[in-house]
């Protein structure tokens, strides 16, 4: 059997995220004697012609799609559109955690097969089964970890699959990327950690692995809907990692985990005999609530040279509606110990929860001024602070939410144009934002404009001693972003240091992309406002001056920023009759449980996907 394995596009720009799930299924398929081409479409970006010519000069007879988030939607559509129309017999199966969607991907797309968990051991059977026609339904019934439209036009899921114990979860074969020509990109010299920079300098390259799969937590806006939590064997890590140092030259090791550290024991045998080994390494998807003092010293002794949390949020409120089991005062700790460590960080914030609202806008920025002085600050803190909007994925209590509220239809055809209208888009756009808040779309994008502002305005004040700054300063700054943006090319004679001190520290900060990678895994986007704060005028007008500055930069015409701020006074003149909207005080999952098993709409075997993990 010929079988393709593709990998669709996961953000606007190629990932420097190695394509380890689509690896891990061409190598169980070639274990399992199959002829299998990887086509990582994420590297390569073809136009349409392109991928038309390379499926005509390889026709498959099973197509395996992986498609790691649900922005992938009408890539998935696209794609396996063109392979059915030139291949009719071609099964085609989609993986990954547009899974979630599966009634959506069998009834509205060519798909045959969408697989729920660990496909390595599913994508096996799926191809034996389908290498004999007619299809045995019976067989496909009883197989775990797939869902399909039955011949009867039942939708059909299966259970989730059995996950793989850590014992059979193979080390990635780069191979496979050598062979593809992507290897480059993926063990790579190109850097834009700052961490890294003398190493790299110095000739090492950087890659990525991993050492668990899935996560103790299950926070409420996260798609990532795997269930349990499973570190790999230890040595087969090291083993892994000594690998590529032999085989590719690799010195710099990021471990992408989703949740890495939360078993201490495999954590720290890990980071010690990495560090045994002369690698500097750096871990995100650390929780707060698993580190001390005492582990992160060991982790900086033995190699590592940064840790990354997601805090989220620095209200409580909105903490407990994400269910991220932890508390603010946690997060704190965490951040002042890994200064205290000599570690490196980033915050990564998450805005607009239902719930959401000045009040806990505030208690974040009350959070971030706390813990400013535990950042490693070059420029201004908000080159160190990514602030995302939650966005209604499929498979989380969010997305249900947003279903139940009516922002998201419930019939397939209205899931599919909501799938639609996120694909291709990262968390920080906010074109697609479902707004949950009850208050006004210009209100809530504000908000990331208000938290750096009013975070780098403390700074600048404290840290900068530039308390005040004169009117005209303030009005030619701005008068100087508007010249730009009109002429479309920095223009010649107006100086950058206009406002001395700030000015220098924001114009750095904005080109410096501090701890920002190219593949757009943070969202950094430095303050534009923060000295309409330095002023007591400006300073008086800031949440009007904002407000309108939001509209102007989050609009593509001048039309589109009027509609934004008409529909803001509308909201304004309405709360005057009526009360405020308040959203949920607790953890979604609870709130859409209870919804879902009282009155579920929809075919009845979606259920346990909707509910997720």
């Amino acid at each position: 059997m010929r079988i393709c394995i593709c990998t669709t596009p996961i953000r606007p720009q190629p990932t420097r995220f190695p394509p380890l799930g689509s690896m891990a299924i061409v190598q169980a398929l070639r274990a399992s004697g199959h002829d299998v081409e990887f086509f990582n479409l994420d590297y390569r970006r073809p136009a349409p012609a392109q991928i038309r010519d390379y499926f005509a000069r390889n026709p498959c007879d099973l197509l395996g799609v992986s498609a790691v988030v649900s922005t992938a939607y009408a890539y998935t559509r696209f794609l396996t559109t063109m392979v059915r129309e030139m291949s009719p017999r071609t099964t085609i199966v989609v993986g990954g955690n547009l899974a979630a969607s599966a009634e959506v991907l069998l009834r509205r797309c060519p798909v045959d097969f969408c697989v729920v968990g660990d496909g390595e051991r599913i994508i096996c059977e799926l191809a034996e089964i389908t290498a004999k026609r007619p299809l045995d339904y019976e067989k496909l019934g009883s197989t775990r970890g797939i869902c399909f439209v039955g011949p009867e036009g039942r939708f059909v899921f299966t259970g989730f699959g059995l996950a793989l114990r850590p014992d059979e979860i193979p080390s990635p074969d780069f191979e496979i990327l050598q062979a593809d020509g992507s290897l480059s990109h993926y063990v790579s010299q190109e850097n834009r950690w700052p961490d890294w920079e003398r190493q790299v300098r110095e000739g090492a390259k950087w890659t990525t692995v991993i050492a668990a799969k899935g996560c103790v937590a299950r926070c409420t806006f996260c798609h990532r809907w795997e269930r349990g939590y499973r570190f790999l064997l230890v040595d087969r890590v090291i083993d892994h990692v000594r690998h590529l140092m032999e085989r590719y030259g690799v010195r710099l090791v990021s471990i992408g985990d989703e949740n890495f550290g939360s078993d201490r024991r495999r954590s720290g045998e890990l980071a010690r005999r990495l560090g045994e080994m002369g690698i500097s390494w750096r871990a995100a998807g650390v929780r707060a609530a698993t580190v001390d003092l005492e582990t992160l010293f060991e982790w900086k002794n033995h190699g590592c040279t940064a840790v990354i949390y997601g805090v989220e949020s620095g209200s409580q409120t909105i903490l407990d509606v994400m269910e991220k089991k932890t508390t603010v005062s946690e997060n704190v700790n965490a951040i002042r110990w890994t200064h205290e460590a000599g570690l490196h960080t980033v915050l990564q914030i998450v805005i607009g929860m239902p719930g959401e609202s000045d009040s806990t806008i505030s208690e974040t920025i009350g959070f971030l001024q706390q813990v400013t002085p535990y950042l490693e600050i070059s420029t201004l803190p908000s080159a160190l602070i990514s602030v995302n909007y939650a966005q209604a994925l499929p498979g989380t209590p969010l997305y249900e939410y947003a279903r139940e509220q009516g922002f998201i239809g419930k019939t397939v055809e209205e899931e599919e144009a909501y799938l639609l209208r996120i694909s291709d888009t990262d968390a920080y756009q906010a074109d697609h934002f479902v707004n949950y808040t009850g208050l006004s779309l210009l209100k809530v994008l504000s908000w990331r404009h208000r938290i750096t502002s009013e975070v780098d305005a403390r700074y600048v004040e404290e840290k900068l001693g530039v308390r005040r700054l004169p009117f005209l300063q303030v009005a030619w700054y701005f008068l100087r972003d508007l010249l730009y943006a009109f002429a479309g090319k920095r223009l010649e004679g107006l100086p950058s240091s206009s406002l001395g001190l700030v000015g220098r520290a924001a114009t750095r900060a904005a080109t410096l992309d501090a701890a920002l990678p190219e593949d757009g895994y943070f969202n950094i986007r430095t303050s534009r406002f923060v000295p309409l704060l330095l002023n007591p005028l400006t300073r008086w007008a800031f949440p009007l001056l904002l407000l309108m500055g939001t509209a102007a930069v989050s609009s593509r015409s001048l039309a589109q920023a009027c509609d934004l701020l008409l529909d803001h006074l509308i909201w304004r003149l309405r709360g005057l009759f009526r009360p405020p909207f308040t959203g949920p005080a607790r953890s979604l999952r609870k709130l859409i449980r209870t919804i879902l098993e009282s009155g579920h709409v929809g075919s009845e075997m979606m259920l346990p996907l909707r509910l997720g993990r």
